[in-house]
């Protein structure tokens, strides 16, 4: 899902060549997310009839496992998966900062605050997070020459202790 995000409808092979996985394997989560309703044929994409290129159906996702408080299943499921992204995302943090060359080392972002919320407000904090990093991603890229590489943008909010 995340190759079809930065990359757009692409084929089975391309997905393949570009995650360092086999075909098959690649053609088998599509199916996977095709019944979820997550990916499907895109069509209108191909540049010939041959060819089957898959995008995806939405370009976010949002849950807490408290959406799933009465499915203990979904609740379980809902949980493990934030666990899963948050591993993947710290991994990529770590890769970044091991390896970051100019300017992109400078450029790169890390904010920390302590706030005092009510659910509510941490909810409404929430969103306007994802609408702010949705504004960048639907942004017309203007065609300036200027450098872009594809960023990670990650906003977690939470209580916790110091």
């Amino acid at each position: 899902m995340d190759a079809l995000a930065v990359s757009g409808p692409s084929t089975t092979s391309s997905l393949a060549t570009t995650l360092g996985l086999a075909t098959g394997s690649v053609s088998h989560h599509l199916k996977v997310l095709s019944e979820a309703g997550l990916v499907a044929p895109a069509p209108e994409a191909a540049t010939d009839r041959r060819q089957r290129r898959w995008k995806l159906v939405t370009r976010g996702m949002r849950w807490s496992p408290g959406r799933f408080r009465d499915d203990a299943a979904g609740e379980a499921a809902a949980t493990a998966a934030q666990a899963v992204l948050l591993a993947r995302d710290f991994e990529r943090a770590r890769e970044f900062l091991a390896t970051a060359d100019e300017p992109w080392d400078d450029a790169s972002a890390s904010t920390h605050v302590w706030l005092h919320l009510t659910p509510a407000e941490l909810t409404e904090l929430g969103q306007q997070l994802e609408d702010l990093l949705l504004s960048w991603r639907r942004r017309e890229i203007p065609d300036d020459g200027a450098e872009r590489q594809t960023v990670r943008g990650v906003a977690l909010a939470f209580p916790s202790k110091p």
